[in-house]
């Protein structure tokens, strides 16, 4: 197995698409997004299985990811609030 550093980037309109596709997010990770640059690319150091139990009891598969954040700290962060950038830093 060989594995790389991917990057991603925030979502352009973060709360239209946790409204529309994403709604079992809870209202911290739409704060949390909010600590990211648009547009900036960040590099995913690690991925994790995470199961989510929705307000309405249904149970969601998804993932985490981390990454460094803009004050220098890594972070834990729901992979649903960003898009992939490719492999590439530039």
């Amino acid at each position: 197995m060989k594995s790389c550093t991917f990057y991603v980037v925030i979502r352009e309109n973060y709360s239209s698409d946790h409204n529309d596709f994403f709604p079992y997010i809870s209202a911290e990770y739409v704060k949390i997004a909010k600590n990211f640059k648009a547009g900036k690319k960040y590099p995913v150091l690690a991925v994790k299985d995470v199961t989510i139990v929705a307000d309405d009891e249904n149970v969601v598969e998804t993932s985490q990811f981390l990454v460094p954040t803009e004050n220098l700290n890594f972070m834990w962060v729901q992979s649903e609030i960003f898009k992939f950038a490719g492999i590439s830093p530039e």
